[in-house]
């Protein structure tokens, strides 16, 4: 006979109160045997036999929590969804039984466990609403608490409300407005619309136009230039800030040949050469506040140093640039004021031919 069913019979036999709990911590051992195994349906089978006979054993909740969130866990096929929501009830209710119960002799760490079971059975069997009300509930007890605008925007992110996300990007600015890594924050997520798509061949997100580029690239400049206003030596914001000007580069459209170029596209052929200087100035930046000289050429590095590319164009085409920017200016300023001379006669004409046939 089995020793689990021999304790029992004995128990009978013999009416000894003792024999039940006896039998029932012989089933737990059991199912802890068979969870150790990855056999965790069958460890909750016998968690459920212990829970018969001593339903007042606390371990066997914490027991039989764990195996339920581990088969919640290994749950990734559509077709399970229903199964996972069962098994995720049945960790979160054990698991919180197990904590109301133990009492006095919880301590602050057991605590910390409980809540990162519960928020990854919440999160592993997708419930958005009840991670997002806690996150928020965190939140407004602790308002002052900046870790909790990042990571309620995460969860609106994982919930599919990338809107919701970025309010709150845009909140933590706005209530911390001395922290350069607010800004920070924002700026990055700005710059991520713009990371191509993997396998593209692109530098850029090919999706987005290149106004719809240009805007996210000098949004994300603007906020970095707010961290760098706080904090000067603030290396990230010159980080992110050389990707911004190196998006917004790309995003300038012009030919090749200056000759059959639109005056717009001349100037945007111009405004791509600034954006490069002002990129790699972003780098030579960070060489300055690291105090690293530039790395040597014809020899190896006696020290640190640092790893600046060449510069894009020399300081004599830079000038150039400059005096050609100006003209080509002027030349747009010529044009749309012709524009606006031509639309003003053609709405008199309107009005004229209009009032003639009243």
């Amino acid at each position: 006979m089995r020793p689990i069913l021999a304790a029992v019979a004995a128990c009978a036999l013999f009416l000894a109160p003792g024999c039940t709990k006896i039998a029932a911590r012989d089933f737990i051992r059991e199912g802890n045997t068979l969870y150790a195994n990855g056999q965790y349906r069958e460890a909750i089978e016998k968690y459920n036999e212990a829970e018969k006979l001593e339903p007042d054993l606390v371990t066997l909740f914490w027991n039989r929590a764990c195996a339920a969130e581990s088969i919640v866990l290994k749950i990734k096929d559509p077709n399970q969804l229903v199964d996972r929501k069962v098994f995720t009830d049945l960790a979160l209710s054990d698991f919180k039984t197990w904590l109301d119960r133990a009492g006095n002799d919880v301590t602050e760490a057991d605590r910390e466990a409980y809540l990162n079971h519960r928020l990854a059975l919440l999160d592993a069997d997708e419930r958005c609403d009840d991670l997002l009300s806690y996150f928020l509930e965190k939140h407004n007890q602790e308002p002052k608490e900046e870790g909790w605008y990042t990571r309620i925007s995460k969860q609106y992110d994982s919930c599919g409300r990338s809107k919701d996300a970025e309010q709150w990007l845009v909140k933590r600015t706005v209530d911390f407005p001395t922290n350069p890594r607010a800004y920070l924050s924002l700026a990055i997520r700005k710059l991520e619309q713009l990371y191509p798509e993997p396998d593209s061949g692109l530098q850029y997100n090919g999706n987005l136009s290149e106004d719809e580029r240009l805007a996210l690239a000098n949004e994300a400049i603007a906020l970095l230039d707010k961290a760098t206003m706080i904090d000067h030596k603030f290396v990230e914001a010159y980080i992110y800030r050389s990707i911004a000007y190196t998006q917004r580069q790309l995003a300038r459209r012009y030919g090749d040949d200056p000759t059959q170029n639109t005056a717009y596209e001349n100037l945007n052929m111009i405004l791509a050469r600034e954006d490069g200087m002002s990129a790699w100035r972003q780098q030579k930046a960070i060489c300055d506040i690291k105090v690293e000289p530039e790395c040597p050429t014809d020899k190896a590095p006696e020290g640190p140093c640092c790893m600046l590319a060449p510069r894009p164009i020399s300081p004599e085409e830079e000038a150039a640039d400059a005096e050609r920017k100006k003209a080509i200016e002027e030349e747009i300023r010529l044009l749309e004021s012709d524009s606006s001379e031509v639309e003003s006669v053609k709405g008199k004409g309107k009005k004229g031919k209009g009032q003639g046939s009243k």
